[in-house]
């Protein structure tokens, strides 16, 4: 939320919604310390094909509750390394990137390749650690690195 409010956030895009709480959240932060009414957001989640054991969560439902913020909301159904080949290239100049934990290792891998495009000098990238507390920060040099490690590994098998 610190990073909502000290960068004047205006576009989100978060892999992993949880039960919609944090997401709620954002949106509140994000609109309160808004320069401009432009806040967009983006989720990517399974939704409905969420394995047995995870919080049951609605497409629909979901979509009613964040259009209540007034945001322009945009929910992605589907894993995140297939939806985010699809919607990369449509959400350049992020400011801020969320991945929430329980992505596996292999399938944020598959998408470092995508992150880059869609950073710009001052984008948030945070990663919430595995028991879904504290979030780590990576800097645009650390993604892009990322990037290319995962572009020469690809090229290499």
């Amino acid at each position: 939320y610190k990073a909502i409010r000290n960068h004047k956030v205006q576009s989100i895009v978060e892999f992993g919604l949880g039960d919609g709480l944090r997401t709620e959240t954002m949106l509140r932060v994000a609109k309160k310390f808004s320069v401009t009414n432009g806040l967009r957001y983006t989720g990517i989640d399974l939704f409905e094909g969420r394995e047995d054991g995870q919080p049951k969560l609605s497409l629909r439902d979901m979509h009613k509750r964040l259009s209540s913020s007034g945001a322009k909301v945009q929910l992605v159904p589907g894993d995140m390394a297939s939806s985010l080949s699809r919607i990369a290239n449509s959400h350049v100049r992020t400011d801020l990137i969320i991945v929430s934990a329980g992505q596996s290792a292999e399938t944020i891998a598959d998408c470092w390749f995508y992150f880059p495009r869609m950073l710009h000098a001052g984008s948030q990238f945070l990663i919430q650690e595995t028991g879904g507390g504290s979030y780590k920060t990576l800097s645009r040099l650390e993604i892009e690195k990322l990037s290319e490690q995962h572009v020469a590994q690809r090229a290499a098998a």
